[in-house]
């Protein structure tokens, strides 16, 4: 019998849960990508994520993992709820070229950190970019040295599967310390 796993990715607009969820996802993912209307998010891109974001990665022949990108939108935050009813963990994504993005981020880790005792994976994205402020400034805006944290590049596939080989093995350290 296969067991289901089920993980959220969440992050501020534009930190790169869809293309995330995109790289690891051995089936077509299932988006619910709508045009943006908010002037603010109309810079950043054209199309954004309204409910989530569904993948699924087979890890081993019995070990399943359902991945769920959340909206990174404030009127979307009822969704961050619903979607992390199940999950074994959360791997929150930030957006290393927008410090306004990063804040986001942090008040996302807040607020899931008040409300799930869940192991909890901070990866920086967008590294590469001529305009990222790097990898340490983005932790001392995040400030959450509780937070076990990674660099991640959400295009690269060997990087995705790291990032989920490390909130499993976060999540087991955890299951054993109870």
């Amino acid at each position: 019998m296969s067991e289901y796993y089920k993980l959220v990715v969440t992050g501020a607009v534009n930190s790169g849960k869809t293309t995330f969820v995109r790289t690891i996802s051995e089936i077509d993912p299932i988006t619910t990508d709508e045009l943006v209307t908010e002037e603010e998010v109309k810079e950043l891109k054209t199309y954004t994520t309204v409910a989530m974001d569904y993948g699924r990665r087979t890890i081993e022949e019995d070990l399943t993992l359902h991945i769920y990108g959340t909206p990174g939108q404030e009127r979307f935050y009822f969704a961050w709820d619903v979607l992390v009813e199940g999950a074994f963990g959360v791997i929150f994504l930030a957006d290393s070229t927008s410090p306004t993005s990063i804040r986001t981020t942090k008040n996302i880790i807040n607020y899931f950190h008040a409300r799930y005792d869940l192991p909890y994976l901070l990866c920086v994205t967008k590294l590469d970019m001529p305009n990222s402020i790097g990898y340490t400034e983005v932790l001392k805006i995040i400030n959450r040295p509780d937070l076990f944290a990674m660099q991640c590049k959400a295009t690269e596939p060997d990087e995705v599967r790291k990032a989920l080989i490390t909130l499993l093995t976060l999540a087991i350290d955890k299951e054993q310390e109870v």
